[in-house]
């Protein structure tokens, strides 16, 4: 007795939820330190346009590259005098649209693009902006507390600090 079954192979792009909580964050990290620094918006832009394309071909690289590209405008406008506290929501958002990014592909990788999957990717999201805003909370401390007159040092220490919270994530 043999039984015919279509199989459907599902849709293993993004998620669709958690790849609009990417862009919203990138778009909110630039536009926290855009009015600042010219080197942001175009790094910004850059940034939006590759996480979109990563985003849309389920690519974690591009989703890397395009947050990366975002930090490298951070840093550039850090340099030039971008606020302390428009940077920090900067790199804290732009690390939340990496995280999101690559949960976003990954959850399409394994569920496909129409699971209903928003109780796992929404406390996904949470817990990373929970901890964002405590390592955010935790660098602007460090940029009070310390010698004043030096914020190229602060924004290497802020960097630092989303590299060290993606190291976190990752694990």
């Amino acid at each position: 007795m043999s039984t015919d079954v279509d199989a459907v192979d599902p849709d293993h792009r993004p998620a669709v939820l958690t790849s609009g909580l990417s862009i919203v964050a990138l778009l909110l990290g630039v536009l926290s330190s855009a009015l600042y620094s010219p080197f942001v918006l175009v790094g910004g832009a850059a940034a939006l346009v590759i996480l979109g394309g990563g985003l849309w071909t389920g690519s974690r690289r591009a989703v890397t590259i395009g947050t990366a590209v975002a930090l490298a405008g951070l840093l550039a406008g850090g340099i030039q005098g971008v606020p302390s506290v428009p940077m920090l929501a900067s790199v804290t958002a732009t690390v939340l649209a990496w995280d999101a990014g690559h949960h976003a592909v990954g959850i399409g990788e394994q569920l496909g693009r129409k699971a209903t999957t928003a109780r796992a990717e929404l406390p996904h999201v949470g817990a990373t902006v929970v901890v964002g805003l405590v390592a955010a909370a935790g660098s602007y401390a460090v940029f009070i507390a310390g010698p004043s007159g030096q914020p190229v040092a602060a924004v290497i220490a802020m960097l630092f600090g989303a590299i060290l919270l993606l190291a976190a994530l990752q694990r």
